[in-house]
């Protein structure tokens, strides 16, 4: 048996007396950051301003991002936390061998590289397809045959 179906009195229904404490909607993300901050919660940079900044950071030598992750690490450091990942993600890279975070954010930059695919590909339709022609009468065999005709340009 479900809870408060009818005759079932366990527990307390909900009703205009009995509220939860906290009713009402939540506050959003972007109200409890700026309860939490003291500062307006908006967008900073563009999308234009994000690409230039990635780029900027794949241009740079392996000394200048630990410059900048040595800057991220300060405790007064006003880096952002992205900038951070990303440097982050290309040193585990090298560390590893790999090109992965590099070949993300390239597609991400420039798009993916379009892939074209070749191959032979054999219209040619057989067997099966042939309508079955043993039901026809001999006038419409003959129109048939005309319909076709035309369609192979013949006559």
């Amino acid at each position: 048996m479900a809870l408060f179906e009818k005759g079932n009195n366990i527990g307390n229904r909900f009703t205009s007396e009995n509220q939860p404490k906290k009713n009402g909607r939540k506050p959003s993300m972007y109200k409890q950051l700026k309860e939490l901050t003291g500062k307006k919660v908006d967008y900073e940079l563009s999308k234009e301003d994000y690409y230039k900044t990635i780029r900027f950071l794949l241009e740079r030598s392996k000394g200048e991002l630990n410059k900048i992750m040595a800057d991220a690490n300060r405790e007064d450091s006003t880096t952002p936390i992205w900038v951070c990942n990303i440097i982050s993600a290309i040193f585990t890279d090298i560390r590893f061998g790999r090109t992965s975070t590099v070949e993300m954010i390239f597609d991400r930059i420039f798009g993916k590289a379009a892939q074209p695919i070749e191959g032979d590909i054999n219209a040619n339709v057989s067997g099966g397809l042939e309508p079955d022609l043993s039901k026809l009468s001999t006038e419409d065999l003959l129109v048939y045959h005309g319909l076709l005709e035309k369609m192979n340009g013949k006559k």
